[in-house]
């Protein structure tokens, strides 16, 4: 055989039933978050300050109350004693909360009468983006019903256990660590942790052409756009701080993406930090262990006193 042909590795039909059912769930996802950004424009012309009663648009109290009353005026000409129990048998927060909720959509809808401009087409439009929002909901709720189902049929083998592991790390749920196994298929082809970053696309690439040599390094990006979507947000989620006690969620992230800004832009930064849960993400594989806060030096004491052959360690 020639050497210089690559061999590539078909996954199992569980990781690919997994990887099928991920993607799928992300693109209704994309589509029922859509929905509500239109839901959100049209009521920002129509019902402007109706975004400011509930803190989603998309709670349950909130779209059957558009359900029903899609404009202003619709919620003004509604009885008040039928708008209290629909959002107190919906919201389930007792009679004083569906009170004080009315009240401040009365207000609001009286505002809407001022400051905003409602047209027959937005009553239609409103209907017709939470009929669509409803429907993607039933649709991610099969999809989600079938992950788990496709995961429980894994116990006791590698990917299950990877994907238990994998929620040890903070910032990472159920669906993340779904979608970084079945992203990744067998652990196995990824020697080291540079092997990882290259195949969900997150090595440094330059662009050339011709007699040209770009300067400006960025990510290769030729990976899966899911997986780098998920660690990306597993970043920003380890580098939060607790509101209360103002201590971050990992402390050793975050120091380290504070370091980093102190000589890259905020975006290398946090660039850095996806390259350096890569890095957790790999050793956690490779070790067979859960997520542990610890310094990339006791990291790497305690790496090479149980690989006794190794000489070095990437932190």
């Amino acid at each position: 055989m020639d050497a210089s042909l690559k061999t590539s590795t078909i996954p199992d039909d569980e990781v690919i039933d997994l990887r099928n059912l991920v993607r799928d769930y992300y693109h209704f996802k994309d589509l029922q978050s859509a929905v509500v950004l239109k839901l959100t424009a049209e009521l920002k012309v129509s019902f402007p300050a109706y975004r400011k009663v509930f803190s989603k648009v998309t709670t349950q109290t909130s779209l059957k109350l558009l359900d029903a009353c899609p404009l202003a005026e619709d919620l003004l000409a509604a009885p008040k004693d039928t708008v209290v129990e629909m959002i107190r048998s919906t919201a389930r927060f007792g009679e004083k909360y569906a009170l004080a909720k009315y009240d401040a959509l009365r207000t609001a809808a009286e505002d809407a009468a001022i400051f905003g401009r409602a047209l027959k087409s937005n009553s239609v439009r409103i209907r017709l983006y939470i009929d669509s929002y409803r429907e993607y909901q039933k649709r991610l709720d099969t999809i989600m019903e079938a992950i788990h189902a496709s995961v429980d049929g894994l116990k006791d083998s590698p990917v299950h256990d990877h994907i238990l592991l994998l929620q040890s790390l903070r910032g990472v749920g159920f669906m993340s660590a779904v979608v970084l196994v079945a992203e990744m298929g067998s652990f196995n082809l990824f020697p080291s942790p540079k092997k990882l970053y290259a195949y969900f696309g997150l090595d440094p690439a330059v662009k050339q052409s011709g007699k040209f040599n770009g300067e400006k390094v960025h990510m290769s990006k030729r990976g899966s756009s899911l997986a780098r979507r998920i660690l990306h947000m597993v970043a920003l989620n380890n580098l939060k701080v607790d509101k209360g006690s103002g201590i971050p969620v990992n402390p050793v992230i975050h120091s380290y993406y504070t370091d980093k800004c102190k000589a890259k832009k905020k975006n290398v930064a946090v660039g850095a930090v996806i390259h350096k849960i890569c890095n957790i993400i790999f050793a956690m594989l490779r070790d067979n262990k859960p997520f542990e806060v610890i310094t990339p030096q006791e990291h790497c004491k305690r790496y090479l006193a149980a690989h006794p052959d190794k000489v070095q360690c990437a932190a």
